[in-house]
């Protein structure tokens, strides 16, 4: 759908019209991989993946996780890439003490001289399964639904991603990007030219 017609779409309302299938990725278009798959391959998918909609291109900012059938089971995003990668003595350990009294961080200094160590605790962390850090899938909407149930789902289960589903099967999905895109349409003033013959 092209800008033009997403304006006109949002003239009836506030997205009344516009449903998760006009906005969303088809599922072919996204990256994914298997939660027996490694988080180099899942790195490797968010690095080199581009995603073009209606001409304008964005890299994902979380890959989907499918099951052997090919089902979306779970979802993992990139900083939970790189939390699953950092080696353990880099990263200050989180406490489940309530009295906690020092938060330790790592010394900047150290950290380079332990650079090469680092280099072979990132490799050997690569071969963790996705499975192991992925999350579930916590809320999915169906095609049919307007923007503002998108909207609504997003904000109340604070999700940047929502899975789309047809017949029950997930077809694609909808990110915060396409959703705030079209509300953009939606918002911005009519120029004074607009209604002249």
């Amino acid at each position: 759908m092209s800008s033009d017609d997403r304006q006109k779409t949002a003239q009836g309302g506030m997205g009344a019209t516009l449903l998760a299938r006009d906005v969303m990725v088809p599922l072919d278009k996204y990256p994914s991989v298997t939660a027996d798959d490694t988080l180099a391959k899942a790195a490797i998918a968010l690095s080199e993946w581009h995603i073009d909609m209606q001409g304008s291109v964005s890299m994902p900012r979380i890959v989907l996780v499918l099951s052997e059938a090919g089902e979306l089971v779970g979802v993992v995003r990139r900083r939970d890439i790189l939390k699953g990668l950092a080696p353990s003595f880099l990263v200050a350990a989180m406490s489940d003490h309530p009295e906690m009294m020092f938060d330790v961080q790592v010394d900047p200094n150290l950290t380079e001289m332990l650079s090469d160590r680092a280099a072979e605790k990132l490799k050997e962390k690569s071969e963790m399964t996705v499975g192991e850090i992925a999350d579930p899938i916590e809320v999915t909407i169906n095609a049919d639904d307007p923007l503002i149930r998108i909207i609504q789902e997003m904000v109340r289960h604070d999700q940047a991603i929502l899975p789309v589903l047809v017949d029950g099967h997930v077809a694609g999905v909808v990110r915060t990007i396409e959703v705030l895109r079209s509300v953009a349409d939606m918002i911005q003033p009519e120029t004074a030219d607009a209604g002249k013959d």
